[in-house]
């Protein structure tokens, strides 16, 4: 008897920074790399031993095909124009798409030229949700309502090819990380049903029974609306009255304004605020297990995947 022909898929993510949908895309191809015939496609360089120890994944190269896409010119990472590096990515994946048989974006929505899973991490991809729910939307210039900022837009949007077409295809299946995700994309989308897949983590196995009693840990991104310098000032404030906590700020602090402003605001507080940077999956569980609390300050998160392994690995989190 024949052996059936595996189902070709295309797994899609923009740039695999280090985040909750990062861990989406990797999970996916965890997931999938022995039930398909799986290709992923980014236009970010990858390190799948790295990628791996950072998840908890087991995402074999051997059995992924890697679709690298085109970057613009003088695109080095995820936030460098990047409105514009997606919607040239997703231009891209639009020539890709048909040649498979079933499509997943990892991150927000992608046209594929058919049908395809929209995992949606958050509002970032649609103007209007961004200004409506986001409280630092306009924290910073450039990305405030402009002549400027609308023409960055426009541009993004022609990139694309979408050419005024709506954000989901009708025959999308858009899947939401959290009851609030759910919720929201009905409010501002024609979506009559919006299913809900939480955001995988691998467990953590912590001892815990040698905590720093008032050690910290805060686990983002660092950008603006993750509100890094809310999380400082709250403990600044903790230690003016008495209590002589400290903070593992996890991530990676780049080169951008805000991060050039958060290095400042560590710097001041160095002898209390440790910066390790990334953590792979065994280097978190070690950290974890050697503090009592997370901090979390973003005040509109998705589904906030930090808060919920910080809560599994035994930190009390706020």
């Amino acid at each position: 008897m024949a052996t059936p022909l595996q189902p070709e898929i295309l797994i899609a993510h923009p740039w695999m920074g280090r985040g909750g949908s990062e861990a989406t895309a990797m999970w996916a191809l965890h997931a999938l790399q022995d039930r398909a015939r799986v290709t992923f496609a980014t236009a970010s360089p990858v390190d799948w031993e790295d990628l791996n120890a950072v998840y908890g994944t087991h995402v074999d190269p051997a059995k992924v095909a890697l679709l690298s896409a085109p970057r613009l010119p003088g695109v080095n990472s995820g936030t460098v124009v990047a409105f514009w590096q997606r919607a040239w990515f997703e231009r891209f994946c639009r020539t890709q798409g048909t040649r498979f048989d079933a499509c997943i974006s990892a991150y927000n929505p992608i046209r594929f030229g058919q049908r395809a899973i929209q995992l949606i991490g958050d509002f970032s991809f649609d103007e209007k949700c961004r200004l409506a729910l986001y409280p630092t939307a306009t924290g910073q210039a450039h990305h405030r309502p402009s002549i400027l900022r609308q023409a960055y837009l426009s541009i993004g949007e022609h990139l694309s090819g979408r050419h005024d077409e709506p954000v989901f295809a009708p025959d999308d299946l858009v899947v939401a990380n959290s009851q609030w995700t759910s919720a929201r994309l009905r409010e501002h989308f024609p979506l009559d049903r919006v299913p809900v897949l939480y955001p995988p983590s691998s467990p953590l196995g912590v001892d815990g029974s040698a905590r720093e009693p008032l050690g910290f840990v805060a686990m983002n991104r660092i950008t603006p609306e993750k509100e890094i310098e809310t999380i400082l000032t709250i403990l600044d404030r903790v230690r003016a009255a008495g209590r002589p906590v400290t903070l593992d700020l996890l991530g990676r602090i780049g080169d951008d304004c805000y991060s050039q402003r958060i290095r400042r605001m560590v710097r001041e507080r160095q002898e209390w605020v440790r910066t390790p940077g990334f953590l792979d999956s065994r280097e978190k569980t070690s950290l974890f297990a050697a503090r009592s609390f997370g901090i979390h300050a973003c005040r509109v998160e998705a589904f906030g995947i930090a808060v919920a392994e910080m809560a599994a690995a035994g930190l009390i989190p706020f």
